[in-house]
C-alpha cells in the first residue's frame, strides 16, 4: 500500500506544505500581501463605521421615543388631573350652590347676624378657592349663548331683543376654559311666548 501512496503523489508526511512559486519577487509578493492587509483591514473599518453610524442612529430613535413617551405621559397626567378636578368641582358645586341658596333666602337681620356673617365669609372664601384652581363663573350678563347656557325657561317681550337672558336660574361654571357646567337661565323670546 505504500507504494501506492508514492505512485499517485499523496504526501506521507502531514506537516509537509506545497508551495508554488510565482515567480514573483519577495518584495513584489510582501507588497501584495500587505495591499491586500490593508484593503481587509480597511473594509473591516467601514464594516465597524457602518455599525457606529447604525448604532447611533438607533441610539438617537430610542431617545427620541423615550421624549415622545415622556411627553405623552406629562400630558396623560395633566389630563387626568384637569378631568378628576372637573369631577370634583361639579360635585362640590352642589354644596355651594346650597351656600347661595340659603343667602338668597335669609332675611336682612339674618344675613347682618353673626351666624350669616359666617356664612357669607365661607361662601367668599370658597369663591376665592374656585378662582386659584381656575374655576370662573359663566357670564349671564348678555345674550344667550348656547355654548355656555342652558335656556330653561322663556319670558315674552316686546321691549328687549329675542334671547336676552332675563334671569338666571342655576350659575355656570367653566373651569380653565372648559365647561363645567352651564348655565340655566330664563331668555327673552318674541310676543307670544313661542321661541
Amino acid at each position: 500500500m505504500r507504494d501506492r501512496e508514492e505512485d499517485i503523489g499523496v504526501a506521507a508526511d502531514p506537516d509537509r506544505i506545497e508551495v508554488e512559486d510565482s515567480g514573483d519577487s519577495l518584495e513584489t509578493a510582501l507588497a501584495e500581501e500587505e495591499r491586500s492587509a490593508i484593503a481587509a483591514a480597511e473594509e473591516k473599518l467601514q464594516s465597524v463605521m457602518n455599525d457606529l453610524e447604525d448604532l447611533k442612529d438607533r441610539h438617537r430613535r430610542k431617545l427620541a421615543e423615550f421624549e415622545n413617551m415622556r411627553k405623552r405621559t406629562e400630558r396623560e397626567k395633566s389630563e387626568y388631573l384637569r378631568v378628576a378636578l372637573g369631577r370634583f368641582v361639579g360635585d362640590f358645586l352642589t354644596i355651594s350652590d346650597d351656600f347661595d341658596r340659603a343667602l338668597a333666602h335669609a332675611t336682612p337681620e339674618e344675613t347682618a347676624s353673626d351666624f350669616g356673617q359666617g356664612v357669607g365669609l365661607i361662601q367668599r372664601k370658597l369663591a376665592e378657592l374656585w378662582k386659584k384652581y381656575g374655576l370662573v363663573e359663566v357670564d349671564t350678563s348678555g345674550s344667550f349663548d348656547p355654548n355656555v347656557h342652558e335656556a330653561v325657561a322663556t319670558e315674552p317681550s316686546d321691549d328687549l331683543p329675542k334671547d336676552t337672558i332675563v334671569d338666571v336660574l342655576g350659575k355656570g361654571y367653566l373651569l380653565n376654559d372648559k365647561l363645567i357646567r352651564p348655565a340655566l337661565v330664563k331668555v327673552t323670546v318674541k310676543g307670544d311666548g313661542d321661541r
